[in-house]
Order: structure tokens, then sequence, then C-alpha cells
């Protein structure tokens, strides 16, 4: 009988588990469609193409072709265009999948992830480095504008534009609808 409870009690933790993951990346991806510079299923190959004659710092988010991680951003670096892999933890965050050993922040959504280190690269150049798989060379992580690969919608576009215009945490103060700021406050970034 406790065999069966401690079974059942696991099962319980398992499903609020996967639950929580599902809606974590559920929103994820939902925001990353919204923000017209995800790719999806777009090979490695097909993203260096995509960066070759774009400006450093030019970055994309695409499927990972890795199955044990879901995303990967593909930037185009002075060496030319790279990707590093986005790691989903355990703890229901994102980071980065660097190869450098000092441990990467994490985040609720990937882009959490890619404002932080947009802001850091804006700040200061050299400060987060990955290394390259192949010939483990540090290359800076500098990224600095999403390539957009379609248009977003104008409503995501207007929230983009109330979020570049508001101070940050005064959406709520805003003469708008409660519907309409949850919708701003859901996506604060300013890409």
């Amino acid at each position: 009988m406790r065999r069966d409870q401690e079974a059942s009690n696991s099962a319980e933790t398992w499903d609020r588990s996967s639950d929580f993951d599902l809606l974590r990346i559920r929103r994820t991806v939902d925001r990353l469609e919204a923000s017209g510079w995800y790719w999806g299923s777009l090979s490695g190959k097909e993203a260096v193409r995509a960066l070759r004659d774009r400006e450093e710092g030019t970055f994309l988010v695409r499927d990972s072709e890795d199955s044990a991680h879901l995303f990967s951003v593909s930037v185009k670096t002075p060496l030319g265009a790279t990707s590093v892999r986005i790691k989903y933890t355990p703890e229901g965050n994102f980071k980065l999948d660097s190869g450098v050993k000092n441990r990467c922040p994490e985040f609720e959504c990937v882009i959490e992830l890619l404002d932080y280190y947009m802001r850091e690269s804006s700040e200061n150049a050299a400060k987060h480095f990955w290394k390259e798989p192949v010939g483990r060379r540090r290359i800076p992580l500098i990224l600095s504008r999403p390539l957009v690969r379609k248009v977003p919608d104008l409503q995501h576009l207007c929230r983009r534009a109330i979020n570049t215009h508001t101070p940050d945490g005064l959406v709520w103060k805003l003469p708008l609808p409660g519907q309409l700021k949850n919708f701003v406050m859901d996506y604060p970034f300013l890409f």
C-alpha cells in the first residue's frame, strides 16, 4: 500500500512538472512566433547562408538539429556565422550551451535570454564568450539585432511601440483596458 502511495505521489509530481514544462515551452514558442525573427526548422547550413552578408551581431533563432535541445541561436561573428544550442534545464529555464566553464545565466523564455545578451553586448562587447565546437576557439558573444523572417502582425508591432515609449514597469499605469495591458506586458521586449 505504501509503495502505491509513493508511486501515486511520483506520478502527480511528474504530471505537474510536465504541465509546467509544456506551458513554459508553449509560451516561449508563442513569443518567438510573434517576434517575426523565429526561423523554425531552418538547418545550420541554411542559417549560415541567411547570415552570410549580414553585419556582425545579427542573429536568428531556429529549431535545434540536436534532438537533445529545442532551439539554437545562429549569429554572424568576426569569423563568420556560427550557432550555439539553447539548453532547457531541469528547472524549466533556458540557457546557452556555451562550452565555457563559467555558469551561464538562466531565463524563463528564450527571448528573455536574448534580450539579456543583447543588452550585455551593447554595454561590454567582450564580456561573454562561447567555444566553437570545431577548434575550440573562444568567440565573443555579440548579439546586436535579430534577422527578421516575416513582418510581425500589427498588434505585435503596436505592443513593441508601447514598450519602447513607456518607462520600465509602468505599462500597468497606462489608461488602457486590463486585457490590453496584459497583452502588452506579455511581451515586454523592444525587438
